[in-house]
């Protein structure tokens, strides 16, 4: 199983929040292995740092996750240590558990690619 396979059979769009983000596959040089860009809605990935399908998908869900983190507001929390913990935890639960259920098919390309 090859990174391009698994790049080719990565949704191109996904419903993260209110909103859709297009995923774009970039082909100049950079350090970076994935990138959530928020002024256009856009995840960007960089084949060419990306060494495994595996690595692929823990990119994919690490930019996804800076989406769920600023959609669920959990950069703005003022709590103390407990319950700020609790609230950051509750974000990701309902980040997670609709980013799957409004992209079925992310959670099977996950599935398959994480063999």
């Amino acid at each position: 199983m090859s990174v391009a396979a698994c790049l080719q059979s990565l949704p191109k769009t996904l419903k993260i929040g209110a909103y859709d983000w297009s995923v774009t596959l970039m082909d100049d040089a950079d350090a970076f292995c994935g990138q959530a860009d928020f002024a256009v809605h856009r995840l960007r990935l960089w084949p060419a740092n990306l060494n495994s399908p595996s690595h692929v998908v823990s990119v994919t869900l690490h930019e996804c996750f800076h989406v769920v983190f600023d959609v669920q507001g959990l950069g703005d929390l003022k709590r103390g240590k407990e319950d700020r913990e609790e609230q950051i935890v509750l974000g990701f639960e309902t980040g997670v558990v609709s980013l799957f259920r409004d992209n079925p098919k992310l959670l099977t390309w996950t599935k398959r690619w994480l063999r």
